[in-house]
């Protein structure tokens, strides 16, 4: 069972990831173990996993605020998905298994599907998943927990695509030839289709983020 301070944590990087608490919003302690009806020790520390991981930063004298998604933020982010994914990717298809390819095969339909919905929600999941089982499959537990702490920041910047419209079908098409080529075996083709992805999805976030900047203006 999850702790205290875990089950806290998950909750604020929910509410950060689909736009419930923006960026800029101050983070209260007090109103904190008030919503979670637990003692101010475990808001602390889930707090400071969440600056750790950079979703909060500090503001003002000892205050805490929703870290704001900066262009910067998102190429550095991209840059390191680009070697992380693509390496998972060369590592997942020379140590892949059938049951392993047979799972992200449904993970794939799943997102498929979810895309042809404009399930929102639904595609960041699927998003998400599908690379996750990628770098499961790298079999490198510590590729694994670098990976863990990426995508907690690439949940959160593909809602500045999902919540804005939707992503274009190419990102889902990716994932099917991600998987083709780690189902064949070909780690020179999964880490370049990987690493390709992750480039283009970069502009995709980019882009968002200028459009949404240009029609606040």
């Amino acid at each position: 069972m999850p702790s205290r301070t875990d089950q806290v944590f998950e909750a604020i990087v929910d509410d950060i990831c689909t736009g419930k608490l923006a960026p800029g919003t101050p983070l209260r302690q007090e109103q904190l173990a008030e919503r979670f009806n637990v003692s101010r020790q475990p808001i602390q520390q889930a707090l400071l996993l969440l600056r750790n991981q950079g979703l909060v930063r500090e503001f003002g004298r000892r205050g805490l605020e929703v870290a704001p998604l900066e262009p910067d933020f998102v190429s550095h982010l991209y840059e390191l998905r680009s070697l992380l994914d693509g390496q998972a990717a060369r590592l997942a298809a020379t140590r892949r298994s059938d049951e392993w390819l047979e799972q992200a095969s449904e993970v794939v339909a799943t997102g498929n599907q979810a895309f042809a919905d404009r399930a929102f929600a639904q595609m960041i999941r699927g998003d998400v998943e599908f690379h996750r089982a990628v770098v499961d499959a790298s079999g490198n537990p510590l590729l694994v927990e670098s990976a863990g702490v990426m995508w907690r920041n690439v949940q959160r910047v593909m809602g500045e695509v999902l919540f804005q419209g939707g992503a274009p079908a190419w990102v889902w098409e990716d994932h099917t030839a991600i998987l083709e080529a780690i189902r064949d075996r070909d780690a020179d083709a999964a880490e370049a289709l990987s690493r390709r992805h992750a480039e283009h999805g970069e502009q995709l976030i980019l882009d968002a983020m200028t459009d949404a900047k240009t029609g606040s203006d």
